[in-house]
């Protein structure tokens, strides 16, 4: 907490354990405080509030004393090692508004393009992320349940989850259906991810002007591969796609992981970038055809 206080993070890492000094580096740390202090200002004080023993470990509650508000911290302890730590600033609606303008925005450039709204299908690719968000995490940290500790490693297997279990869902909702109809269902999952981050972002704090950009290039990439999905299948190469949207799925989720792990803004761009460029490459040759509805034969 001092630490967190004075930006001091030498005042603390003597008493990290040793996967908390790989994972919550200096500069992970700097990023962290900035964002606090950028929304609640300059920390004036702290009280701990209570403790709770969980098994091997303790959790010590403090309340933050800052100077436009203040947020509780958790600290988790273990054998005399700083082993975790939790944000909860509380309830702040304005930042649920970057993230939520960014879906928003990415449906209202598909909608004034192709002039449809299919709300059956956009409801279908919001619902696909409920599975995703309640089975998806636990196998992301799997290897760390496991004891394995290997930074690459961990940063790898996260991206690879998340490409394995996210698109042959909408590949499989989506692959059978008029191009129009299966570009919303990507644009539903991308919305609904746009929601889910504002809702979090609401409760824990963090967002900025970069989570409308993000969630606007998240939301074009997704609607981008339920398109391709659907075109790929009728003209009979609809898991060649799938393979290679579960690589690109792979890269860009693994950019995310790294990121979190040394954040940087050459590290944002090129997650930004390669979002951006796999969706202009579909888009552009497949968003006339499902405006038009021609199942038209396309040069790649």
């Amino acid at each position: 907490m001092e630490a967190l206080k004075t930006g001091n993070y030498s005042t603390v890492e003597p008493y990290l354990s040793k996967t908390m000094k790989e994972t919550f580096p200096e500069s992970l740390f700097k990023t962290v405080r900035e964002g606090l202090v950028d929304q609640y200002g300059e920390i004036k004080g702290y009280k701990l509030k209570k403790t709770e023993s969980r098994g091997d470990y303790t959790v010590y509650y403090y309340r933050v004393i800052a100077e436009r508000g203040n947020y509780t911290v958790s600290v988790t302890v273990r054998d005399g090692k700083v082993v975790g730590f939790h944000l909860a600033p509380g309830f702040n609606p304005k930042k649920a508004l970057y993230p939520l303008l960014g879906g928003l925005l990415g449906l209202l450039l598909f909608w004034f393009y192709l002039r449809k709204f299919h709300a059956g299908e956009l409801i279908l690719g919001v619902v696909l992320l409920v599975p995703v968000l309640i089975i998806q995490p636990p196998l992301q940290m799997a290897p760390e349940y496991a004891g394995i500790k290997n930074g690459t490693f961990l940063i790898l297997w996260t991206g690879l989850i998340a490409g394995l279990f996210q698109e042959p869902l909408k590949y499989y909702t989506s692959r059978d259906k008029p191009l129009d109809r299966a570009l919303y269902i990507g644009v539903g999952f991308g919305l609904g991810e746009a929601i889910y981050v504002a809702v979090t972002s609401a409760l824990l704090g963090g967002a900025s002007w970069l989570a409308l950009i993000e969630r606007t290039l998240a939301l074009l990439f997704h609607a981008s591969t339920t398109l391709l999905f659907a075109y790929s299948w009728r003209n009979g190469w609809g898991r060649k796609a799938l393979i290679s949207m579960v690589l690109v799925h792979w890269l860009i989720d693994s950019i995310a992981s790294y990121w979190h792990v040394n954040p940087s803004t050459e590290v944002i761009i090129a997650g930004y970038t390669v979002m951006l460029f796999t969706a202009l490459v579909v888009l552009i040759k497949l968003l006339p055809l499902a405006r038009i509805e021609k199942e038209t034969k396309v040069k790649w």
